[in-house]
C-alpha cells in the first residue's frame, strides 16, 4: 500500500468522514482523516496527501480557511483541493475562489464523488 494515492478527508460529522473514509479505502487509497480546517492542515502537513476532500462548514476552522492555509504553504500548495458542501453553490464558488479545485455537493452522489477523486488524481 506503500504506492498508494494518499487521501486527507477532513469533515465534521463523524459519519460522512467515516463513509468517506471507507469508501476511498475500498478503492484502494490511503486515507487520513481530521475533524477540522485546524487539524485538518495539521494533517495535510504531516502526510503531504496527494487530495485533501473537505467539508466547508466545520467548527474551530473552515474548509474555506483550509484552503487559504494549504495554498499558502508551499510544502502542500499544489495539493489538488475537493470540497463538499451542503448549503449550495454559493459557499463552493466562494470556496473555489479561494484555491479550491473542484466541488461535489452534499448529499454526495457516490458515482459522481469518486469520478472527481479519480479525475483529480489523473487516473
Amino acid at each position: 500500500m506503500s504506492d498508494a494515492k494518499k487521501i486527507l478527508v477532513v469533515e465534521d460529522d463523524d459519519e460522512t468522514r467515516e463513509l468517506l473514509r471507507m469508501a476511498l479505502e475500498r478503492r484502494g487509497y490511503a486515507v487520513f482523516t481530521a475533524e477540522d480546517g485546524v487539524s485538518g492542515f495539521e494533517e495535510a502537513v504531516r502526510h503531504r496527501p496527494d487530495l485533501i476532500v473537505t467539508d466547508i462548514t466545520m467548527p474551530a476552522a473552515d474548509g474555506a480557511h483550509l484552503v487559504r492555509r494549504v495554498r499558502d504553504t508551499p510544502e502542500v500548495a499544489d495539493t489538488p483541493i475537493l470540497i463538499t458542501t451542503g448549503f449550495g453553490t454559493g459557499n463552493a464558488t466562494f470556496t473555489l475562489a479561494q484555491g479550491a479545485t473542484a466541488y461535489e455537493p452534499k448529499p454526495i452522489n457516490p458515482q459522481s464523488f469518486m469520478a472527481t477523486v479519480e479525475r483529480l488524481l489523473g487516473k
